[in-house]
């Protein structure tokens, strides 16, 4: 049952920039991206046309509420976790492609843990200073990409990409 799921990539985005920045990667992917089916895990309500199915996780932090911080990313570890139960059980995941936010972490760590390759993208918005995502999936992905030169400094592994 397991040895005949569909080969997939797994694409992590979250809303507004980040989205953007998936679609734009996408439409710039090299081909061997494009001949291979497309999964997403987003916190996005809508469905993407890009991708096969689209798996909805919660958001992995309140960007206004330190108080609220501890509750939600209880419930983004658990959903993420439950999430990736989920896709791992249905399809074999090659590899997972992210243009952040926090959204990626818990997908990543798993990912890596059963041996899947990560690719990560710092947002283009951060163009002086790494986000908090930056700095946790630096030390995951095993492909980390920055968009602006100026990050170099605070990254020193990571490959300039240019802007999506």
């Amino acid at each position: 049952m397991l040895k005949n799921r569909p080969e997939v990539i797994l694409m992590v985005y979250g809303k507004g920039g980040h989205a953007a920045q998936m679609a734009r990667f996408i439409d710039r992917a090299p081909e061997e991206l494009k001949n291979k089916q497309l999964i997403a895990l987003t916190d996005v309500k809508t469905k993407d046309k890009l991708f096969s199915h689209q798996f909805y996780c919660v958001e992995a932090r309140d960007k206004f509420s330190y108080i609220k911080n501890l509750v939600v990313f209880v419930l983004y570890f658990f959903w993420a976790l439950a999430q990736m139960i989920h896709i791992l059980s249905k399809y074999r995941v090659i590899t997972m492609i992210s243009t952040g936010p926090g959204v990626a972490v818990i997908p990543a760590i798993i990912c890596r843990l059963f041996g899947i390759k990560v690719i990560y993208f710092e947002s283009w918005s951060r163009i002086f200073t790494p986000s908090i995502a930056g700095k946790i999936m630096y030390r995951i992905a095993n492909l980390f990409f920055i968009q602006h030169k100026s990050l170099q400094k605070f990254y020193p592994k990571s490959s300039f990409f240019g802007r999506l």
